[in-house]
């Protein structure tokens, strides 16, 4: 696996340089962002069965996010 693919990276760039940077977001907006993905992360390594350290961009699959959204109205 290359470490390209590893999420991890690409999850700590959008949390720091396109929100951030790019996007010049509140510290609120940027906060709820972050939250979400502490959750979600947890959430779609228990339903692809792999550590959250060794995600990669792909095992974030619509159909996972689509059950995390199902998850969390409940």
């Amino acid at each position: 696996m290359k470490d390209e693919s590893l999420l991890g990276p690409w999850i700590r760039r959008f949390l720091l340089e396109h929100l951030v940077a790019e996007r010049n977001l509140s510290r609120n907006t940027q906060a709820n962002y972050r939250d979400t993905l502490t959750l979600l992360l947890p959430f779609a390594s228990k339903q692809g069965g792999r550590p959250i350290d060794r995600m990669t961009v792909e095992d974030l699959t619509p159909a996972i996010v689509r059950k995390f959204l199902d998850h969390l109205q409940r």
